[in-house]
């Protein structure tokens, strides 16, 4: 006799099965055990079956019956199926809306990127890159126009921009607030009040725009002597992070500015100490998968990269690793810190290292960190790590948290 859990285990594997064999558009034949047998899925089996889906095939669910399509679309559902996801995808944002995916794996080999690269177009072309978390991508055109836009779903938000006048320095971010399960984008504009480059003589506007109101929160004067190096901030733990300096100009780096997305306070972490009188300008920010990364370069011999990561539960940096590069290699991109570079660690044995810079990939050799091969990601800026969801941006506008 079969045990509960063996039993449960089955029908699992059973329902699963004639699930996948429904959405995926092949025909099968179930045959009940009399003509007069109903069979009935408890609703708490069903929604562990569907939770199990990927995005496209719970899509497909949701036509099933009007049941299906309430349970799919409920925000209980859908907050519980992002925190099983499993499946990352590598989002590579590219120019004049046009946007590219892959999956991580073929990456690490240079001859599959160009099949794997999938082309999606934006809902605007003129649009550039703010961020993106939990599958949903928030984009920006010169006009201010604002959209956060679900390539799976095919759904986006238009938001129009506060009328500030033109400024001489815009960055931004984009972020999830959990506690309230809330998606913000964060503007900072610079304007300036006379000729020169000091930052404690500019103006700041700040502008915050919650997805779950629909309304914006616009604050002056915050940030000031603080000057925002990289366009795009990095989404972490809750928290948007910017390289700063305190000119502009030179673009030296002074520490990380963090902007906390449920509190929407700002913070600031020091840079990790490498030993070198001025060499500030040698770190770039980045992510290394899911945590805060800067990379400190040096061009004395060989040159050498030395990776650090941040812990959200730790109170310092800890390097991580140092890359290397063959002699002769140009590193030109490490100068533009308004970009920034994120770095994935293969899943096998060898646990090659890739790193994302605006238009290349660079793969290193897990054991020894040393340059393997180069790919280009022509007219891209640097990899993101994507998540396709069924987060419905359209389904959270608007609406308070319950």
């Amino acid at each position: 006799m079969f045990s509960f859990l063996t039993f449960r285990d089955w029908i699992h594997q059973v329902i699963h099965t004639v699930l996948l064999k429904f959405i995926s558009g092949y025909d099968f034949v179930f045959t009940p055990l009399s003509t007069t047998t109903e069979i009935i899925i408890p609703n708490e089996i069903l929604t562990d079956i569907l939770l199990r889906l990927p995005p496209k095939s719970l899509l497909k669910c949701m036509s099933v019956s009007k049941s299906w399509h309430q349970l799919i679309s409920s925000p209980d559902f859908v907050k519980t199926h992002l925190k099983l996801k499993t499946d990352q995808l590598v989002l590579f944002p590219g120019i004049n809306g046009k946007y590219k995916f892959c999956s991580l794996t073929p990456l690490f080999n240079k001859q599959q990127i160009a099949q794997e690269l999938l082309l999606i177009d934006s809902p605007n072309l003129k649009v550039f890159f703010v961020g993106s978390v939990n599958g949903l991508i928030c984009l920006c055109n010169y006009a201010r126009e604002t959209y956060i836009w679900n390539p799976t779903l095919k759904k986006s938000k238009k938001v129009l921009y506060p009328k500030l006048g033109t400024s001489f320095y815009n960055k931004y971010g984009f972020g999830y607030d959990e506690s309230s399960d809330d998606y913000k984008a964060v503007f900072v504009d610079y304007y300036r009040n006379s000729y020169n480059d000091d930052v404690s003589k500019m103006k700041t506007v700040i502008s915050i725009y919650s997805l779950r109101t629909d309304s914006w929160t616009i604050l002056h004067d915050e940030l000031q002597g603080v000057f925002l190096l990289n366009h795009s901030g990095k989404f972490v733990n809750g928290k948007i992070y910017w390289a700063a300096s305190t000119h502009i100009g030179n673009y030296d780096v002074y520490n990380i500015i963090s902007f906390d997305v449920a509190e929407e306070t700002w913070g600031s972490l020091e840079l990790p100490s490498c030993g070198e009188v001025n060499s500030k300008f040698k770190f770039k920010l980045g992510v290394v998968g899911s945590d805060l990364s800067v990379m400190y370069t040096c061009y004395l011999g060989t040159a050498t990269s030395d990776v650090w990561i941040w812990k959200d539960c730790s109170v310092s940096w800890m390097k991580l690793f140092t890359i290397e590069y063959p002699q002769n290699t140009v590193l030109v991109m490490f100068s533009a810190l308004i970009f920034t570079f994120s770095i994935h660690l293969s899943q096998s044995e060898k646990g090659d290292i890739l790193l994302s810079l605006p238009g290349l990939i660079m793969i290193f050799d897990g054991s020894t960190k040393i340059l393997e091969h180069t790919a280009d990601v022509e007219g891209c800026n640097p990899a993101e790590t994507y998540a396709a969801s069924i987060v419905n941006p359209l389904m959270i506008s608007g609406k308070n948290s319950a």
